[in-house]
């Protein structure tokens, strides 16, 4: 695992509006044309730094750099782009981006009363440019915060992809920081840790699936057919009602009233055929006359009801790969009704 710079112990960083929502609740559109005005009308010494990040993928392979455009006034006065470490992500970028631009306005003309404004389009980077660093990148939080507080710059929210225009240049810039492959001396040439954790996560998943595939052959050839993949989250049918997530675990794993399960636990008083007088099992669901009057409601509906064993597995395999599929198909069918049996009396 490639090393990246590590978080140091900082104390909290509170600015103004450092716990207020960078949007204000406003919608995009109002708020760029809201941004807009207000910058048409700025004074020649005012200065405005527009960065943003850029993260892409070619035949050449990852690219991640960012851009800035600094205006005085509504004139462009300065521009700067560059690469960085491609193990690292486009946050990473803009919260390098915007300390670069921030640098680069200080070394400009001003005057005592000349106020600066760093114009950011990520929510999450103005978060930690007013308030506490994040463990990624938390060198260029750091300084941008020393910069901030000492010259008492301002920030503001600037919605992108609006047609603002330091916004487009410095979008521009950034991918064309990205791809020049130029990735300035300093901590800029290290990885961050968002990108090293990426790796991680990445080499978690393969062992994850390499454990999956070397075992799943011990399992039971029912379970197998339904082909179904392994995760370590939640997975979405937990949600389901009980008696739902029943039926579909019993389906999964044939451990449930079905006649060969009973079968062979010797559950001699099981009622072991359907109300329709078939034998149970786990594809009848979708055979029974029952479900089958009830097609034109069926979820994922087939063009026609399935009429083998392949159609009718084929069917249930997408309902498990769907569970909220799954409940609407047994409400619709009022499967519990045709499979429910006394648990406790089948398992006396």
């Amino acid at each position: 695992m490639p090393g990246a710079p590590r978080p140091i112990l900082s104390p909290p960083h509170y600015t103004p509006g450092c716990r207020m929502d960078p949007t204000m609740g406003i919608d995009k559109e109002t708020a760029a044309a809201s941004f807009t005005d207000w910058w048409n009308a700025l004074p020649p010494n005012t200065i405005t730094i527009f960065s943003d990040g850029s993260e892409s993928y070619d035949d050449m392979g990852k690219h991640v750099g960012y851009g800035y455009a600094i205006y005085q006034g509504q004139t462009l006065a300065a521009t700067g782009k560059g690469a960085i470490n491609t193990l690292s992500h486009v946050f990473d970028a803009e919260a390098i981006g915007a300390l670069k631009g921030l640098q680069k306005a200080l070394t400009l003309p001003s005057d005592a009363d000349t106020e600066r404004w760093l114009c950011i389009d990520s929510t999450s980077v103005i978060w930690c440019k007013r308030a506490n660093a994040s463990d990624t990148s938390q060198w260029a939080f750091l300084e941008s915060h020393r910069l901030i507080d000492r010259h008492a710059v301002n920030i503001r929210w600037s919605p992108g992809h609006q047609g603002i225009i330091g916004n487009e240049a410095a979008d521009e810039l950034a991918d064309a920081g990205a791809k020049s492959g130029i990735v300035d001396p300093g901590l800029t040439t290290q990885p961050t840790i968002s990108g090293i954790g990426s790796i991680a996560r990445g080499l978690a998943r393969n062992a994850t699936s390499d454990w999956w595939y070397k075992n799943k052959s011990t399992l039971s050839g029912g379970y197998r057919q339904w082909q179904l993949d392994y995760a370590l989250k939640e997975p979405i049918e937990l949600h389901l009602p009980r008696p739902t997530l029943h039926r579909l675990l019993a389906l999964r794993s044939r451990h449930g009233d079905f006649e060969a399960y009973h079968r062979r636990f010797k559950h001699e008083d099981a009622e072991t055929h359907c109300p329709c007088g078939k034998a149970k099992t786990p594809e009848h669901l979708v055979f029974c006359e029952i479900s089958v009057r009830r097609f034109h409601s069926w979820p994922l509906k087939p063009t026609r009801p399935p009429t083998n064993a392949g159609e009718g597995h084929d069917y249930i395999r997408q309902l498990l790969d769907r569970p909220q599929e799954f409940e609407r198909f047994v409400t619709t069918t009022r499967a519990r009704r045709i499979t429910l049996y006394d648990d406790t009396k089948a398992a006396s």
